[in-house]
């Protein structure tokens, strides 16, 4: 079964429904608590063809492999979506190194060092996760 993993807790979010809800609002399927996130922020969709994810004219941001989608975007196993990603300057669009994996554990992702999810030049996202098929 496809599912996210959390690249700051580790836990894995199976993506058991046709369309997977991402935001602040505690009726998504995927609740992301942080005010950087919009209250609907992005979807995934099952589709025949495999999984996509589209932005839902989020204020920060949906990124996918560092680049941020504008439109739907397939994913892959093993891609990278951050949700809301702001500079340290306040900026909305941030520059974010892609997250750790571990390869050699394909089901397991480990979590980043620092809580607060900053970037590298001092930016902060609401969520990193993995996909994973």
């Amino acid at each position: 079964m496809p599912k996210l993993v959390d690249q700051r807790t580790g836990e894995e979010r199976e993506l058991v429904k046709p369309i997977t809800l991402i935001g602040r609002a505690e009726y998504c399927d995927i609740c992301v608590p942080d005010r950087l996130v919009s209250r609907e922020h992005a979807r995934i969709a099952r589709r025949l063809t495999g999984f996509y994810i589209e932005d839902l004219d989020s204020t920060h941001g949906t990124r996918v492999n560092n680049v941020r989608i504008r439109r739907r975007a397939k994913l892959r196993d093993g891609d990278a979506i951050t949700i809301a990603a702001v500079r340290a300057d306040g900026q909305r669009s941030a520059s974010l190194p892609p997250p750790h994996t571990d390869t050699s554990f394909p089901s397991r992702a480990t979590p980043p060092a620092d809580p607060e999810a900053t970037t590298q030049e001092g930016g902060r996202f609401g969520a990193c996760f993995v996909f994973r098929k």
